[in-house]
């Protein structure tokens, strides 16, 4: 017989999570007012009862599917926020229902996770909480400002260490060219410097794109934005690798928004290795770069020598849309291929 009840999911979740359960412990966003962001425009937060929580894990568990699943993660935007006794009970409960799952992890906005005491993040770990995520995009009270994130540089720092002072795994985010070209340096300098003083034990790239709608659209279209340019981002992205010292955090580039996507290593053992990517694509002339990158934002390849494994028909292609590109406006041409993945 076939189990009828409908357990939520949100709709959102890391890349690194795609083979995770999703279990939804919060709706939406506890801010919900970030300049780049427009997925949970129009809809308020709410927390979900751990009563509601519990039904629903018991729902996924009557399905049978979820049974191999090795890791878990908590949705929506902020989960942390709940109060920590609450939040412990519901780890406790998905490991007594999945005991095979192995990792928990959660997004946390930064502001939030500077408030949580040790004591409670270590009680989070021991009922099963391993990693948080946390988008800090910049560590600049500049940037932090301009695209109305809500947080600061020292939030970011203050959370950041109270997490691996518990013990807890924490992967933080960086968006290269988030600030534009008017913040660029100011972006990756100040973004370094918190990753510097917290050594979080992943550092996830997420190139900035505007999405249509956003309150950036908005700033570009009123000339108080000037967005870099696709390679530019990359050489951001390349300045602030050249500026994280001295850490042990691996650099994870996994997305199609990033123009390399082999960029990624330990550090500090892998930093010239990674930074040796970024001399070739500069080392390579404009029309081939201009190849690469038409080739990257349709999947072909995930870096420059992906580009010798491209057969006659995929490089006909590449040609051919990199001819429409320089007809329509490469950079805007670039844009609008980006955007069908954010």
């Amino acid at each position: 017989m076939e189990y009828a009840y409908q357990y939520e999911q949100g709709p959102i979740r890391p890349p690194s999570e795609a083979q995770s359960l999703l279990l939804r412990v919060t709706r939406n966003c506890t801010w919900n007012r970030c300049h780049f962001c427009t997925l949970y425009k129009g809809d308020s937060f709410s927390v979900r009862s751990v009563e509601e929580i519990k039904k629903d894990i018991d729902g996924m568990k009557a399905t049978g599917y979820y049974e191999d699943c090795r890791s878990a993660f908590l949705q929506d935007a902020n989960s942390i926020v709940i109060q920590p006794s609450k939040m412990a009970e519901i780890l406790r409960y998905l490991k007594e229902r999945f005991p095979a799952i192995d990792r928990i992890t959660t997004y946390g906005r930064a502001d939030t996770l500077s408030r949580i005491a040790v004591e409670d993040y270590k009680m989070l770990k021991e009922a099963g909480l391993n990693r948080i995520h946390s988008g800090y995009e910049s560590g600049s009270d500049e940037v932090l400002k301009l695209i109305q994130k809500g947080t600061t540089k020292e939030q970011e720092i203050e959370a950041g260490i109270r997490i691996r002072e518990a013990g807890i795994q924490l992967s933080v985010y960086f968006m290269p060219g988030v600030g534009g070209k008017e913040l660029s340096e100011e972006n990756y300098r100040e973004t370094a410097d918190v990753m510097n003083r917290i050594n979080p034990d992943y550092i996830r790239i997420r190139t900035f794109v505007p999405k249509k709608g956003s309150g950036i659209q908005q700033l570009i279209e009123e000339g108080r934005f000037t967005e870099c340019t696709d390679l530019e981002k990359a050489i951001e992205l390349k300045h602030f690798i050249e500026n994280l010292h001295p850490i042990s955090s691996r650099i994870v580039s996994d997305h199609i928004i990033n123009l390399l996507e082999n960029v990624k290593g330990t550090l500090p053992q892998d930093k010239e290795k990674m930074l040796e990517i970024f001399e070739e694509l500069e080392g390579l002339a404009p029309e081939n770069q201009r190849a690469y990158q038409i080739a990257r934002r349709i999947g072909l390849v995930r870096g420059i020598r992906d580009m010798e494994r491209l057969n006659k028909e995929q490089m006909q292609k590449v040609l051919e849309l990199q001819r429409t590109g320089e007809d329509y406006g490469f950079e805007a041409f670039l844009r609008e291929l980006l955007r069908r993945y954010i």
